[in-house]
């Protein structure tokens, strides 16, 4: 009889026992979740971080040959006198961004707008008739070089992530 009893006891113990422990380990499991969570999120930022730091260099590489590229070809398609010092220099360094120095960094709209400019470019420097208009080209091109920046590209794919966070 008091093995009954005790054992009562025990039972009643023991089930007073399972919610308290049940709740902290419920409690220990979702800390647990939530300090994974927060790892997750501060490495996603450390490589943002990281990102952003190593490519700061290629942007501004890329963004001053855009700008120089935009420069070269304004010239190209804005002189009239193709014999002119300045023609001739913007000529020759165009074809040195074309074929040297844009390939290491430019998108496929870039290129697909130099591709169509050069032969622009190409016709009036050799007195080729060309009907096209060189001043939509050059136009082109400035919005093939705002669309293509690496930073602008890189910075709306940030935002929709954070976006898609909220």
């Amino acid at each position: 009889m008091l093995h009954i009893h005790l054992l009562k006891l025990l039972t009643i113990d023991f089930s007073s026992a399972i919610v308290p422990i049940t709740i902290a380990i419920i409690g220990i499991i979702g800390n647990w979740y939530l300090v994974i969570q927060n790892k997750k999120k501060e490495i996603e930022q450390k490589e943002y971080q990281f990102l952003l730091e190593n490519l700061k260099g290629f942007w501004e590489y890329q963004n001053k040959l855009y700008a120089e590229t935009l420069k070269v070809v304004s010239v190209l398609v804005l002189n009239k006198d193709i014999k002119s010092e300045e023609f001739l220099s913007a000529y020759k360094r165009f074809w040195e961004l074309y074929w040297g120095e844009l390939p290491t960094c430019e998108s496929n709209e870039i290129e697909s707008s130099l591709v169509n400019i050069k032969e622009l470019i190409y016709r009036k420097k050799n007195l080729k008739e060309g009907e096209e208009p060189m001043n939509s080209a050059l136009l082109n091109l400035a919005k093939s070089i705002k669309k293509s920046s690496l930073l602008l590209e890189y910075s709306e794919k940030l935002r929709e992530k954070i976006k898609k966070r909220s």
